[in-house]
C-alpha cells in the first residue's frame, strides 16, 4: 500500500513549498480537487496526500486532522464568495434595494462555487456537523454584512435595538432558506425578492411615521402615551 502511495506521489511530480503558508495552500488546492472527485464525506487524508504528492504524515504537519483541513478549505472558498459580493453592497442605492440584491447575489455565487454548494446542500443541513456549519455561516455573514448594516443603523435606516450576533445568525438561516429555494427557482426569479421584501426586510427596517420600537415590538405614539 505504501509503495503504491509513493508511486502515485512520484507520478504526480508535485513539490511542496518550503514556505509554510504556501505549502498549506498547495494542500488545500489538492483537497479541493479530491473532494470534488469523491465528495466531502468519502475523502480521506490519504487521498489528499496522494493528490498533493506528499506522504500522509506530511499533511498532518500542516493540519491537525481532516476536520481542521476541511474547515479551513470551506472557510477559504466561502470568503472568496463574500469578497465577490462586497462591491455590490458598497454601490449607491437604498438600504432595502441593496440588502435584497446583496442577499440574492451572495447566495447565487455560493451555489456556483462547488465546494460551498456541497457544504450548504440540504442533505448537509442537519446532523452533528450542522451546528458547526451554522456557526461558520454566522461568522462569515457578520464579516460581509457588518459594515453595511452598521452604516444603515447610523443613517437611521435600520433598527438600533437588535442584537447584532442574533441578526447574523438569523441572516445565515435566511441565506440557507434562499439557497434551498434556488434549487427550484432561478436566482433571477422575482419571487426571491418578494419573499425577502415581505418577510425579512420588515424585521430590520427602522420604523417611521410615528412608530417606535421597544424590546423588539413596534408601538404607535398613542400607545406610548398610555
Amino acid at each position: 500500500m505504501e509503495a503504491q502511495g509513493d508511486m502515485a506521489r512520484r507520478k504526480a511530480g508535485n513539490v511542496l513549498s518550503k514556505d509554510g503558508e504556501e505549502a498549506r495552500s498547495q494542500i488545500l488546492h489538492a483537497a479541493q480537487k479530491v473532494i470534488l472527485r469523491f465528495g466531502l464525506a468519502k475523502t480521506t487524508m490519504e487521498d489528499i496526500a496522494t493528490e498533493a504528492g506528499v506522504s500522509r504524515p506530511t499533511v498532518y504537519r500542516y493540519f491537525q486532522d481532516r476536520t481542521e483541513l476541511t474547515s479551513v478549505l470551506i472557510d477559504w472558498r466561502a470568503r472568496e464568495v463574500l469578497e465577490a459580493s462586497r462591491e455590490l453592497l458598497q454601490r449607491e442605492g437604498s438600504f432595502e434595494d441593496n440588502f435584497i440584491a446583496g442577499l440574492i447575489h451572495t447566495v447565487a455565487l455560493a451555489r456556483e462555487d462547488p465546494i460551498v454548494a456541497m457544504v450548504l446542500a440540504p442533505a448537509n443541513q442537519r446532523g452533528e456537523s450542522w451546528s458547526e456549519t451554522l456557526e461558520l455561516a454566522a461568522e462569515l455573514t457578520a464579516d460581509l454584512w457588518e459594515p453595511f448594516l452598521k452604516e444603515a443603523r447610523t443613517r437611521g435606516e435600520m433598527r438600533s435595538d437588535l442584537n447584532s450576533s442574533e441578526v447574523y445568525t438569523w441572516l445565515a438561516l435566511v441565506q440557507f432558506a434562499l439557497f434551498n429555494s434556488m434549487e427550484s427557482m432561478e436566482p433571477s426569479d422575482p419571487a426571491h425578492a418578494r419573499m425577502l421584501k415581505t418577510f425579512v426586510l420588515p424585521a430590520l427596517v427602522a420604523p417611521t411615521d410615528g412608530v417606535t420600537v421597544r424590546r423588539g415590538r413596534p408601538l404607535s405614539k398613542n400607545l406610548k402615551r398610555q
